[in-house]
């Protein structure tokens, strides 16, 4: 199963997820979450999978992050990431992601990035159907600390091997 929820709240989100789906959960992080010592080994502690982000690897975010990657590393980091991920697939297990790639307090989606879809595609093909569920994470008051907040699951959709996109156009 692949949980891919909207991320309006950064590090509650996971929890909200976690705490109300009744399975555990292994979420993909960005790997800038794990330079410290203590959250590092929290994350670890929840069986979250480090991403290396390209807007990190192109060094837009700051001097915070640490230099920019190349291309080449940023690959080999998130192929093991992957890898790591389609494991726990395999095994039968939980993956949380946040397809728009970042955590944001706007009115509608950012736009969605491919790693939700690479995944997906990428556990069936390995280790048979997987169900992806959408999830959507309503803040009552968004800027108020300890605001309630809506969690709604969506029907799962089920992605099996071999499973072609009716909409790609594909040419000859």
């Amino acid at each position: 199963v692949i949980f891919a929820g909207n991320h309006p709240n950064s590090l509650i989100d996971p929890i909200l997820i976690i705490t109300t789906c009744g399975r555990k959960v292994h979420f993909a992080a960005k790997d800038t979450l794990f330079k410290g010592r203590i959250m590092r080994a929290v994350l670890r502690g929840l069986g979250a999978v480090p991403l290396a982000r390209k807007v990190e690897a192109d060094g837009k975010i700051g001097d915070a992050v640490g230099p920019a990657r190349d291309a080449a590393e940023m690959a080999k980091l998130n192929d093991a990431a992957f890898e790591a991920m389609f494991a726990v697939l395999a095994e039968g297990g939980t993956i949380g992601i946040f397809p728009e790639g970042i955590s944001h307090d706007e009115s509608q989606l950012a736009k969605l990035k491919t790693g939700a879809a690479r995944l997906a595609l990428g556990g069936a093909k390995r280790s048979g159907p997987i169900a992806v569920v959408p999830c959507g994470l309503t803040f009552i008051h968004p800027k108020r600390f300890r605001s309630r907040v809506l969690v709604q699951y969506g029907t799962p959709m089920m992605l099996a091997p071999g499973f072609v996109d009716p909409h790609t156009h594909y040419d000859a």
